[in-house]
């Protein structure tokens, strides 16, 4: 399952990547555009545009009705079952490329200090470089999707 969404779903976006989803996030301008590129790419559409709403009717899409991200996450984890699985924390959170393992000696001097002496796992994005770590945002990323999944069980 890939999503595309457009610009007032930022939040929304990242949620779904740290959840291990391809994610695309449409800024651009031009309806047609990302209805054209979610058709070409079989990818469903996550809209709060009304106007984007009805032009994507009868296509794979979804109009997210709440504004808090939180609660935009529990809508789209209902309407695809969508459970937290193996991919969690899979993917780039600023570009949606999947992460890549990387030893811990080519990070040195990349990573504050403390974190390079206290983590032994690194990975990183190969397209924008960022390097990922499991700390202690990582427990309550997954406690969050925790409950969001448990209460639409």
């Amino acid at each position: 399952m890939k999503f595309i969404a457009d610009a007032p779903l930022g939040k929304l976006v990242k949620w779904l990547r740290i959840l291990g989803y391809d994610t695309l996030y449409f800024r651009e301008k031009g309806l047609t555009r990302l209805i054209e590129r979610a058709e070409r790419e079989d990818r469903i559409i996550l809209t709060r545009n009304r106007h984007l709403k009805r032009l994507s009717e009868g296509k794979k899409s979804l109009f997210i009705t709440q504004n808090q991200p939180s609660l935009q996450l529990r809508e789209v984890i209902q309407a695809y079952n969508i459970k937290k699985g193996e991919e969690a924390f899979s993917r780039c959170l600023v570009c949606n490329h999947p992460l890549q393992e990387i030893a811990r000696k080519e990070i040195e001097g990349k990573v504050p200090e403390y974190v390079y002496d206290t983590q032994n796992d690194f990975f990183t994005c190969p397209q924008c470089h960022r390097i990922y770590w499991p700390g202690t945002h990582l427990q309550r990323m997954e406690e969050k999707i925790d409950t969001l999944c448990s209460e639409v069980e």
